[in-house]
């Protein structure tokens, strides 16, 4: 087709067609195996698997302009093929999946540790790790509309680097180790937390 027939639009009622449809290939997926995911699962996957649209944008989360929210959505780094021989909760595996359930739900002060081994090829791609919890509606009038305020923290265990959810500086597409002479800087307004390496 000729060029003059196309022309350039951004936003968010051009991303949403695309980001259905990504969902409904990806429930179809699960359902042809006879797996429940909750919404949640469904958009940490979604969005774990997206990619940084361009380096005009950041990941950076407490910018006043959102360009690129999680950036572009990849089916193929949402559901690699690995994915669709073995949906692993533990053990080897590019992807590790952990869904909410009532058996394993939090109360306040508490948390759940997973420790992950990573092998010598594997420490050479990125390492995206992604919390997402669906929470019930704030308070209107309340300044911080969370209630559930979850918060994730990856440890480098070997070098002792923390690593804390959304905590990615301005013109970065990866998070920073925190500085331990500085605050913790935890994200309090967001139910989606990324920490990518």
């Amino acid at each position: 087709a000729s060029p003059q027939y196309y022309r350039y639009e951004s936003g968010t009622s051009m991303a949403a067609a695309d980001v259905s449809g990504t969902l409904a290939l990806m429930q179809q997926f699960f359902q042809d195996r006879q797996i429940t995911n909750s919404p949640a699962m469904m958009k940490a996957l979604l969005i774990n698997g997206a990619r940084s649209a361009g380096g005009l944008y950041s990941f950076q989360v407490q910018n006043s302009i959102n360009y690129q929210g999680w950036g572009l959505p990849k089916l193929n780094n949402t559901l690699p093929p690995g994915i669709t021989n073995a949906i692993s909760h533990s053990g080897e595996s590019s992807m590790q999946l952990f869904d909410q359930s009532p058996s394993r739900a939090l109360a306040t002060g508490q948390s759940q540790t997973r420790s992950l081994a990573i092998n010598e090829a594997g420490r050479n791609v990125p390492l995206r790790v992604t919390l997402v919890w669906t929470d019930p509606p704030g308070n209107p009038v309340a300044g911080v509309k969370l209630v559930n305020d979850l918060d994730l923290v990856v440890t480098n265990l070997t070098t002792g680097e923390v690593f804390f959810g959304n905590d990615i500086p301005v013109s970065s597409t990866f998070t920073f180790p925190w500085e331990t002479n500085t605050p913790p800087n935890v994200d309090s307004i967001n139910n989606v937390e990324n920490v990518y390496l």
